[in-house]
């Protein structure tokens, strides 16, 4: 289910051997190599699927860090649905996220023989990060043509708004137990509709996000990701 999968890629990993900017040290703990997994189960407690991600480079640049990551969805039978290539940024004491990492594998397949651009901001998480904080929004944008003709029907819309650091707590997933700050925040997503839900994020500066829970407008929860393995 989209709806359930939207934010499974959100998964930062712990225990660099390769030394990252100092500016970033708070935050950035990946390692090359380091695969993690990120299970989504529906809003009865069902496996409904994973993401595997393998950050596979760490490389230095004028402005910080960039770590070259990839990912593989899977069906709640284990079958593979689609990959994904993504760079996080780190830089200025922030982790940037590509937010082309959240869109669903079967929407980029779509556009497979069309031309796309791509727009937006990446989602920041700061090293200052903080109980009340509130956080930059974040967006994708992606324009779709087929030989030069605009096909606005197909384009495809992510945008993150009101993200909020409501406070720190402990959480304990298949992966472990770690301390996180809750985070909420509303995303709308634009296809040939248009969803919007609240999404709750556990965001750990050692693990990355823990766990996610969406839910609709009126409270109804529509499903949750878990961090259930981390592999270095």
């Amino acid at each position: 289910m989209k709806k359930t999968i939207l934010f499974s890629g959100l998964v930062l990993l712990t225990a660099a051997f390769k030394p990252l900017s100092d500016a970033c040290a708070s935050l950035s703990f990946f390692s090359e190599g380091t695969q993690s997994t990120m299970t989504n189960f529906d809003e009865k407690g069902e496996m409904t699927g994973k993401t595997v991600t393998l950050y596979s480079k760490i490389t230095a640049t004028d402005k910080g860090t960039n770590i070259s990551a990839s990912q593989e969805s899977f069906d709640h039978k284990n079958r593979s649905t689609g990959k994904n290539e993504f760079t996080i940024r780190c830089e200025n004491s922030s982790l940037y996220f590509d937010m082309r990492m959240f869109i669903p594998q079967d929407q980029m397949k779509a556009y497979k023989d069309m031309e796309m651009t791509v727009e937006g901001n990446d989602m920041e998480f700061p090293a200052t990060i903080s109980e009340g904080s509130v956080l930059k929004d974040a967006s994708v944008n992606i324009k779709v043509s087929s030989n030069g003709t605009p096909m606005p029907m197909m384009g495809f819309a992510i945008n993150v708004t009101n993200r909020k650091v409501e406070k720190k707590e402990s959480v304990t997933t298949a992966a472990g137990t770690y301390d996180c700050f809750k985070i909420t925040d509303d995303v709308e997503v634009k296809s040939i509709m248009k969803i919007r839900m609240k999404t709750i994020s556990w965001f750990s500066p050692v693990a990355g996000i823990v766990k996610t829970e969406s839910y609709k407008e009126n409270g109804k929860m529509v499903g949750k990701s878990e961090l259930t393995e981390l592999k270095k």
